[in-house]
């Protein structure tokens, strides 16, 4: 007969083993620490890398970001001479749709950012295209005239299967807006002039002088004027968006280059635009768009009428970008439009 099994009397455990059973969490506690450290050091030196080599693409980059939960994207579009990208705004097709056209500067079309969310909110679909030559669209060895703009921005409305559209222009993007309505009255609804539009051959030389940076400290002042609250920075990083601000050049030139003749051609049509609902905006303190160039644009266009932000600059949109919103959103609701 097998004997029966005897348990074996439980082991009393030694110092060495409740040491063990003691430093195990603390083991799996540190494991995250471990990783996340090398990681967040990669990461900030992968952004440091970024900053240094392309500091005003990090910039855009974050703005497009933020923009991103607001249910902004950007997209690209195919067209004759290359691609075209822009912010387009969430919802449905059939909204009236805003089109804004940004003039020169860092900022390109993320010089709408902060009016765009709102806008959209109040149920319009808002499109905000970068120019041909500017930012992440095609640069070419074109002429980038307001004209050659304005026939960009022709292409994508109708690629887009827009009928009717409003239209919003900053500094020599209210020229390209201008341009389009009058060679295309009959699809404009409103129109909104943001410190600029008909500037002239004094107004280029202006915009020539100050948003073509030839200075570090030109360029430190433009983007602190574009970009707000950034951290201070060393020179060199203001040298390198110097250098990346430099493919825009070509375009921004062109713009400026072409004033006089393509000014001319929207005199000469303006009657075109005689019924289109149109506002002129612009800040006060703005160096290169004056209260006197703001009346001389309104007494141009009869029936037009003025809006002035007393305590802004050259970028109203950004400065005071609410009571900016609200404003345009009036305007877009009014019922005077050019069909």
């Amino acid at each position: 007969m097998a004997e029966p099994i005897k348990s074996q009397p439980a082991r009393t455990p030694t110092e060495a083993d409740i040491r063990a059973e003691n430093l195990t969490p603390q083991v799996r506690r540190h494991t995250w620490i471990n990783i996340a450290g090398p990681l967040a050091a990669i990461s900030l030196g992968i952004f440091a890398a970024a900053m240094y080599l392309r500091p005003i693409d990090v910039l855009r980059w974050i703005q497009i970001s933020r923009l991103g939960w607001s249910g902004v994207t950007q997209n690209d579009l195919a067209l004759k001479d290359g691609l075209i990208t822009y912010l387009i705004t969430g919802g449905y097709s059939e909204m009236e749709p805003v089109v804004m056209i940004h003039g020169l500067g860092p900022n390109a079309a993320l010089v709408w950012r902060g009016i765009m969310p709102p806008v959209a909110d109040a149920h319009y679909k808002v499109i905000a295209p970068n120019l041909p030559g500017f930012a992440s669209s095609d640069h070419k060895q074109v002429n980038y005239s307001i004209a050659y703009q304005a026939g960009a921005v022709a292409q994508m409305i109708d690629e887009m299967k827009l009928d009717h559209v409003n239209l919003v222009g900053n500094d020599l993007g209210a020229d390209v807006a201008l341009y389009y309505a009058v060679e295309h009255p009959d699809k404009v609804e409103r129109m909104v002039l943001v410190s600029g539009g008909l500037v002239g051959a004094r107004g280029a030389e202006k915009l020539r002088k100050g948003m073509l940076p030839t200075t570090v400290e030109a360029i430190r002042a433009q983007v602190e004027a574009s970009f707000f609250d950034l951290p201070p920075m060393p020179e060199f990083i203001y040298q390198r968006m110097m250098v990346e601000l430099s493919s825009d050049l070509q375009a921004e030139t062109d713009m400026i280059n072409s004033v006089p003749r393509d000014e001319a051609h929207i005199r000469s049509k303006l009657g075109q635009v005689f019924n289109t609902l149109t506002i002129i905006i612009w800040g006060a303190k703005n160096p290169f768009f004056s209260a006197a160039e703001g009346e001389a644009l309104h007494a141009a266009m009869p029936g037009s009428a003025t809006v002035v932000f007393k305590t802004s600059g050259a970028y109203p949109q950004l400065e005071h970008p609410d009571d900016f919103a609200e404003s345009l959103i009036f305007v877009i609701k009014q019922e005077e439009g050019g069909r």
